[in-house]
Protein backbone atom coordinates (compact mmCIF):
# COMPACT_ATOMS: atom_id res chain seq x y z
CA UNK A 1 0.00 0.00 0.00
CA UNK A 2 1.83 3.39 -0.93
CA UNK A 3 1.52 6.89 -1.04
CA UNK A 4 -1.85 8.63 -3.99
CA UNK A 5 -6.59 10.52 -11.61
CA UNK A 6 -10.88 11.60 -15.56
CA UNK A 7 -12.50 9.47 -17.83
CA UNK A 8 -12.27 9.04 -21.40
CA UNK A 9 -15.60 8.29 -22.80
CA UNK A 10 -16.44 4.81 -23.65
CA UNK A 11 -18.62 3.59 -26.66
CA UNK A 12 -21.83 1.38 -25.59
CA UNK A 13 -22.07 -2.14 -26.60
CA UNK A 14 -24.79 -2.71 -28.56
CA UNK A 15 -27.71 -4.69 -27.08
CA UNK A 16 -27.28 -7.38 -28.82
CA UNK A 17 -23.26 -8.02 -27.39
CA UNK A 18 -24.83 -7.25 -23.85
CA UNK A 19 -27.48 -9.71 -24.02
CA UNK A 20 -24.51 -11.79 -25.89
CA UNK A 21 -22.19 -10.94 -22.93
CA UNK A 22 -25.27 -11.78 -19.99
CA UNK A 23 -26.07 -14.99 -22.16
CA UNK A 24 -21.83 -16.36 -21.43
CA UNK A 25 -22.19 -14.89 -17.69
CA UNK A 26 -25.21 -17.40 -17.09
CA UNK A 27 -23.77 -20.33 -18.07
CA UNK A 28 -20.65 -19.78 -16.77
CA UNK A 29 -21.90 -18.94 -13.73
CA UNK A 30 -23.68 -22.28 -13.98
CA UNK A 31 -20.28 -24.39 -13.93
CA UNK A 32 -19.22 -25.88 -10.45
CA UNK A 33 -17.79 -24.58 -7.32
CA UNK A 34 -15.12 -22.53 -8.80
CA UNK A 35 -15.82 -18.87 -8.74
CA UNK A 36 -16.35 -17.62 -11.98
CA UNK A 37 -14.28 -14.29 -13.13
CA UNK A 38 -16.38 -14.03 -16.31
CA UNK A 39 -16.12 -10.63 -18.43
CA UNK A 40 -17.90 -8.14 -18.03
CA UNK A 41 -19.13 -5.14 -20.23
CA UNK A 42 -17.57 -1.47 -19.50
CA UNK A 43 -20.61 0.66 -18.67
CA UNK A 44 -23.50 -2.11 -18.55
CA UNK A 45 -23.76 -3.85 -15.47
CA UNK A 46 -25.07 -7.92 -15.41
CA UNK A 47 -24.74 -8.18 -11.95
CA UNK A 48 -24.31 -6.45 -8.62
CA UNK A 49 -21.11 -4.70 -7.58
CA UNK A 50 -19.15 -6.96 -4.87
CA UNK A 51 -17.86 -5.71 -1.51
CA UNK A 52 -14.83 -7.38 0.09
CA UNK A 53 -11.98 -6.39 3.19
CA UNK A 54 -8.74 -6.88 4.19
CA UNK A 55 -8.95 -7.35 8.17
CA UNK A 56 -5.80 -6.26 9.55
CA UNK A 57 -6.16 -9.44 12.10
CA UNK A 58 -7.37 -12.09 10.20
CA UNK A 59 -10.92 -13.78 8.59
CA UNK A 60 -11.62 -14.60 12.00
CA UNK A 61 -12.74 -10.78 12.23
CA UNK A 62 -14.90 -11.23 8.94
CA UNK A 63 -18.20 -12.04 11.22
CA UNK A 64 -17.58 -9.22 13.53
CA UNK A 65 -17.12 -7.21 10.24
CA UNK A 66 -20.24 -8.48 8.64
CA UNK A 67 -22.19 -7.76 11.93
CA UNK A 68 -21.01 -4.11 11.70
CA UNK A 69 -21.61 -3.05 7.98
CA UNK A 70 -25.01 -5.71 8.27
CA UNK A 71 -23.28 -8.08 4.47
CA UNK A 72 -20.91 -10.35 4.48
CA UNK A 73 -17.90 -9.61 2.46
CA UNK A 74 -17.86 -11.63 -0.56
CA UNK A 75 -13.78 -11.02 -0.63
CA UNK A 76 -11.42 -11.34 1.66
CA UNK A 77 -8.24 -10.01 1.07
CA UNK A 78 -5.45 -11.39 2.65
CA UNK A 79 -1.12 -10.58 2.62
CA UNK A 80 1.22 -13.38 2.72
CA UNK A 81 5.22 -12.45 2.08
CA UNK A 82 8.41 -14.71 1.22
CA UNK A 83 9.69 -15.71 4.67
CA UNK A 84 6.56 -17.71 4.99
CA UNK A 85 7.55 -20.99 3.81
CA UNK A 86 4.07 -22.50 3.20
CA UNK A 87 0.82 -20.75 2.38
CA UNK A 88 -1.86 -19.88 5.06
CA UNK A 89 -3.99 -22.77 4.24
CA UNK A 90 -5.87 -22.51 7.52
CA UNK A 91 -6.65 -18.94 6.77
CA UNK A 92 -7.98 -19.44 3.28
CA UNK A 93 -10.37 -22.17 4.64
CA UNK A 94 -11.39 -19.88 7.38
CA UNK A 95 -12.53 -17.28 4.47
CA UNK A 96 -14.21 -20.16 2.52
CA UNK A 97 -16.10 -21.21 5.39
CA UNK A 98 -17.45 -17.51 5.79
CA UNK A 99 -18.56 -18.31 1.88
CA UNK A 100 -16.05 -15.54 0.63
CA UNK A 101 -13.53 -15.59 -2.07
CA UNK A 102 -10.05 -15.72 -0.79
CA UNK A 103 -7.81 -12.81 -2.53
CA UNK A 104 -3.93 -13.54 -1.53
CA UNK A 105 -1.40 -11.04 -2.07
CA UNK A 106 1.73 -12.77 -2.32
CA UNK A 107 5.08 -10.31 -1.75
CA UNK A 108 8.20 -11.38 -2.57
CA UNK A 109 10.40 -9.81 0.42
CA UNK A 110 10.27 -9.94 3.78
CA UNK A 111 7.76 -8.00 5.04
CA UNK A 112 8.04 -4.50 6.72
CA UNK A 113 8.31 -4.34 10.78
CA UNK A 114 5.89 -2.17 12.11
CA UNK A 115 7.56 1.22 11.77
CA UNK A 116 10.07 0.39 9.52
CA UNK A 117 10.72 3.20 6.88
CA UNK A 118 9.19 2.14 3.56
CA UNK A 119 11.93 3.05 1.70
CA UNK A 120 14.65 1.09 3.66
CA UNK A 121 11.79 -1.69 3.75
CA UNK A 122 12.26 -1.61 -0.08
CA UNK A 123 16.26 -2.09 -0.25
CA UNK A 124 15.88 -6.11 0.01
CA UNK A 125 18.87 -6.65 -2.75
CA UNK A 126 17.60 -10.95 -2.58
CA UNK A 127 14.29 -9.71 -3.39
CA UNK A 128 15.38 -7.78 -6.68
CA UNK A 129 13.50 -9.62 -10.04
CA UNK A 130 17.01 -10.34 -11.28
CA UNK A 131 17.18 -12.60 -8.61
CA UNK A 132 13.73 -14.23 -9.27
CA UNK A 133 14.88 -14.84 -13.06
CA UNK A 134 17.69 -16.49 -11.75
CA UNK A 135 16.11 -19.05 -10.13
CA UNK A 136 17.07 -18.19 -6.24
CA UNK A 137 13.49 -18.32 -4.88
CA UNK A 138 12.49 -21.46 -7.47
CA UNK A 139 12.04 -24.28 -4.49
CA UNK A 140 10.12 -21.78 -2.60
CA UNK A 141 7.99 -21.18 -6.04
CA UNK A 142 7.76 -24.34 -5.97
CA UNK A 143 6.73 -25.21 -2.70
CA UNK A 144 3.88 -23.25 -2.55
CA UNK A 145 2.84 -24.62 -6.02
CA UNK A 146 2.88 -27.61 -5.05
CA UNK A 147 0.74 -26.76 -1.93
CA UNK A 148 -2.15 -24.33 -3.30
CA UNK A 149 -2.26 -27.34 -6.05
CA UNK A 150 -2.73 -30.42 -3.10
CA UNK A 151 -5.34 -27.65 -1.27
CA UNK A 152 -7.34 -27.61 -3.88
CA UNK A 153 -9.73 -25.12 -3.57
CA UNK A 154 -10.44 -21.44 -5.33
CA UNK A 155 -7.85 -18.99 -5.03
CA UNK A 156 -7.38 -15.79 -6.31
CA UNK A 157 -3.38 -14.89 -6.13
CA UNK A 158 -2.72 -11.39 -6.40
CA UNK A 159 1.71 -11.57 -6.84
CA UNK A 160 3.60 -8.60 -6.80
CA UNK A 161 1.24 -6.27 -6.37
CA UNK A 162 1.82 -2.52 -6.71
CA UNK A 163 4.58 -2.81 -9.48
CA UNK A 164 4.72 0.52 -10.76
CA UNK A 165 5.90 2.06 -7.21
CA UNK A 166 9.24 2.28 -5.49
CA UNK A 167 7.87 0.92 -2.17
CA UNK A 168 8.78 -2.76 -2.77
CA UNK A 169 11.84 -4.48 -3.95
CA UNK A 170 10.12 -5.96 -6.75
CA UNK A 171 8.89 -2.37 -8.07
CA UNK A 172 10.49 0.46 -10.70
CA UNK A 173 12.63 2.46 -9.28
CA UNK A 174 14.02 -0.45 -6.63
CA UNK A 175 17.24 -2.57 -7.68
CA UNK A 176 17.31 -1.51 -11.13
CA UNK A 177 14.18 -3.55 -11.89
CA UNK A 178 12.08 -2.71 -15.37
CA UNK A 179 9.31 -3.11 -16.62
CA UNK A 180 10.06 -5.85 -19.48
CA UNK A 181 11.39 -7.79 -16.30
CA UNK A 182 8.39 -7.79 -14.20
CA UNK A 183 6.69 -9.18 -16.96
CA UNK A 184 9.73 -11.63 -16.87
CA UNK A 185 9.49 -12.50 -13.48
CA UNK A 186 5.09 -13.19 -13.58
CA UNK A 187 5.47 -15.62 -16.56
CA UNK A 188 8.40 -17.55 -14.52
CA UNK A 189 6.31 -17.72 -11.88
CA UNK A 190 3.06 -18.63 -13.44
CA UNK A 191 4.77 -21.48 -15.61
CA UNK A 192 5.57 -23.27 -12.25
CA UNK A 193 2.49 -23.55 -10.65
CA UNK A 194 1.03 -24.78 -14.09
CA UNK A 195 4.14 -27.35 -13.87
CA UNK A 196 2.55 -28.17 -10.70
CA UNK A 197 -1.06 -28.55 -11.64
CA UNK A 198 -2.02 -25.55 -9.67
CA UNK A 199 -5.14 -25.40 -11.86
CA UNK A 200 -7.39 -23.74 -8.86
CA UNK A 201 -5.17 -20.50 -9.24
CA UNK A 202 -6.28 -17.51 -10.56
CA UNK A 203 -3.82 -14.65 -11.03
CA UNK A 204 -4.68 -11.05 -10.20
CA UNK A 205 -2.77 -8.33 -11.84
CA UNK A 206 -2.83 -4.98 -9.52
CA UNK A 207 -0.84 -1.81 -10.44
CA UNK A 208 -1.12 0.99 -8.24
CA UNK A 209 -3.32 4.19 -9.40
CA UNK A 210 -1.41 5.78 -12.36
CA UNK A 211 0.31 9.27 -11.91
CA UNK A 212 -0.08 8.50 -7.86
CA UNK A 213 3.27 11.38 -7.17
CA UNK A 214 6.52 10.66 -6.13
CA UNK A 215 7.87 7.59 -6.45
CA UNK A 216 4.86 5.82 -8.84
CA UNK A 217 6.96 4.85 -12.51
CA UNK A 218 5.61 7.31 -15.22
CA UNK A 219 5.49 3.98 -17.49
CA UNK A 220 2.44 3.01 -18.80
CA UNK A 221 0.90 0.16 -16.80
CA UNK A 222 0.49 -1.67 -20.18
CA UNK A 223 3.98 -2.22 -19.73
CA UNK A 224 3.92 -4.28 -16.83
CA UNK A 225 0.75 -6.17 -18.30
CA UNK A 226 1.91 -10.12 -18.24
CA UNK A 227 -0.54 -10.83 -21.11
CA UNK A 228 -4.27 -12.22 -20.75
CA UNK A 229 -3.22 -15.36 -21.29
CA UNK A 230 -1.86 -15.65 -17.84
CA UNK A 231 -4.23 -12.96 -15.71
CA UNK A 232 -7.81 -13.66 -14.82
CA UNK A 233 -8.75 -10.73 -12.84
CA UNK A 234 -7.39 -6.80 -13.47
CA UNK A 235 -6.58 -5.05 -10.13
CA UNK A 236 -6.06 -1.58 -9.13
CA UNK A 237 -5.34 0.22 -5.83
CA UNK A 238 -5.89 4.03 -4.72
CA UNK A 239 -6.68 5.88 -1.57
CA UNK A 240 -7.78 9.33 -0.98
CA UNK A 241 -4.77 10.25 1.98
CA UNK A 242 -6.82 13.73 2.36
CA UNK A 243 -5.08 16.76 2.98
CA UNK A 244 -4.31 17.19 6.47
CA UNK A 245 -0.61 16.82 4.91
CA UNK A 246 0.58 19.58 2.92
CA UNK A 247 2.09 16.30 0.22
CA UNK A 248 -1.68 15.05 -0.64
CA UNK A 249 -4.82 16.67 -1.67
CA UNK A 250 -8.47 15.57 -1.23
CA UNK A 251 -9.34 12.93 -3.85
CA UNK A 252 -12.60 12.10 -4.72
CA UNK A 253 -12.90 8.24 -6.48
CA UNK A 254 -13.98 9.52 -9.95
CA UNK A 255 -10.33 11.44 -10.06
CA UNK A 256 -8.58 8.81 -7.92
CA UNK A 257 -9.65 6.16 -10.01
CA UNK A 258 -10.55 7.41 -13.32
CA UNK A 259 -7.34 7.12 -15.55
CA UNK A 260 -6.47 4.12 -14.12
CA UNK A 261 -9.42 2.54 -15.17
CA UNK A 262 -8.95 3.53 -18.85
CA UNK A 263 -5.48 2.16 -19.11
CA UNK A 264 -7.11 -1.22 -17.57
CA UNK A 265 -8.99 -0.97 -20.12
CA UNK A 266 -7.26 0.00 -22.96
CA UNK A 267 -5.52 -2.83 -22.30
CA UNK A 268 -7.92 -4.91 -24.60
CA UNK A 269 -8.23 -7.33 -22.80
CA UNK A 270 -12.38 -7.41 -21.75
CA UNK A 271 -11.03 -9.36 -18.38
CA UNK A 272 -13.39 -8.39 -15.26
CA UNK A 273 -11.33 -5.41 -13.04
CA UNK A 274 -11.36 -5.15 -9.10
CA UNK A 275 -10.20 -2.59 -6.98
CA UNK A 276 -8.14 -4.36 -5.10
CA UNK A 277 -7.22 -2.20 -2.00
CA UNK A 278 -9.16 1.31 -1.37
CA UNK A 279 -10.23 3.95 2.05
CA UNK A 280 -10.19 7.36 2.13
CA UNK A 281 -8.94 9.61 5.28
CA UNK A 282 -11.15 11.35 7.43
CA UNK A 283 -11.89 15.03 5.75
CA UNK A 284 -10.53 18.13 7.43
CA UNK A 285 -11.95 20.73 5.24
CA UNK A 286 -15.44 22.05 3.81
CA UNK A 287 -16.77 19.38 1.54
CA UNK A 288 -14.13 16.68 2.67
CA UNK A 289 -16.46 14.11 4.38
CA UNK A 290 -15.65 10.52 4.66
CA UNK A 291 -19.08 9.51 4.61
CA UNK A 292 -19.84 11.42 1.96
CA UNK A 293 -16.28 9.70 -0.41
CA UNK A 294 -18.03 6.01 1.24
CA UNK A 295 -21.39 7.01 -1.02
CA UNK A 296 -19.31 8.46 -3.87
CA UNK A 297 -16.95 5.25 -4.46
CA UNK A 298 -19.47 2.82 -4.52
CA UNK A 299 -22.28 4.93 -6.59
CA UNK A 300 -19.07 5.63 -8.92
CA UNK A 301 -18.00 1.83 -8.83
CA UNK A 302 -21.60 0.90 -9.45
CA UNK A 303 -21.71 3.04 -12.94
CA UNK A 304 -18.57 0.98 -14.29
CA UNK A 305 -20.09 -2.00 -14.84
CA UNK A 306 -16.31 -4.19 -15.95
CA UNK A 307 -15.57 -3.56 -12.13
CA UNK A 308 -16.67 -6.95 -10.22
CA UNK A 309 -15.73 -5.24 -6.88
CA UNK A 310 -14.49 -3.15 -4.39
CA UNK A 311 -11.97 -4.39 -1.11
CA UNK A 312 -11.82 -1.34 1.83
CA UNK A 313 -8.34 -1.38 3.95
CA UNK A 314 -10.24 -1.66 7.20
CA UNK A 315 -6.85 -0.67 8.92
CA UNK A 316 -6.01 2.23 11.33
CA UNK A 317 -1.88 2.64 9.65
CA UNK A 318 -1.18 5.74 7.86
CA UNK A 319 -4.15 6.80 8.25
CA UNK A 320 -7.43 5.59 10.35
CA UNK A 321 -8.86 3.86 7.02
CA UNK A 322 -11.16 2.31 8.88
CA UNK A 323 -15.14 2.42 7.90
CA UNK A 324 -15.80 2.91 11.35
CA UNK A 325 -13.87 6.00 12.14
CA UNK A 326 -16.69 7.93 12.36
CA UNK A 327 -20.21 7.20 13.17
CA UNK A 328 -20.93 8.79 9.47
CA UNK A 329 -18.65 6.77 7.44
CA UNK A 330 -19.83 3.98 9.11
CA UNK A 331 -23.41 4.57 8.72
CA UNK A 332 -22.82 5.20 4.73
CA UNK A 333 -20.85 2.24 4.29
CA UNK A 334 -23.47 -0.20 6.01
CA UNK A 335 -26.00 1.49 3.39
CA UNK A 336 -23.86 1.48 0.70
CA UNK A 337 -23.21 -2.32 0.60
CA UNK A 338 -26.89 -2.96 1.85
CA UNK A 339 -28.13 -1.34 -1.72
CA UNK A 340 -25.75 -3.94 -3.68
CA UNK A 341 -27.85 -6.81 -2.76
Amino acid sequence: MPPLAARAPQRSPSRRSVLVAAAAAALLTACAERTTIETFPPHHRLRPLQHGVFLPHGPGDGPAFTAMTGAAPQWILLFQDWAQEHPPLGALDAVRAQGATPLLTWEPWRAAAPGTVPAAAAHQPPFALTRTLAGDHDEHIRRWAAALASWGHDVVLRFAHEMNGDWYPWGTGCHGNTADQYVQAWHHVHEMFAAAGATEVRWCWAPNIPAAGEGTATAALADYFPGDDVVDLLGIDGYNWGSSDPSFSWTGPAELFGSGLDELRGLGTRLPIMVTETASAEGHGPGQSKADWITELFDYLVDQGDVRGVIWFQEHKERDWRVNSTSAAEAAYRQAVAGLR
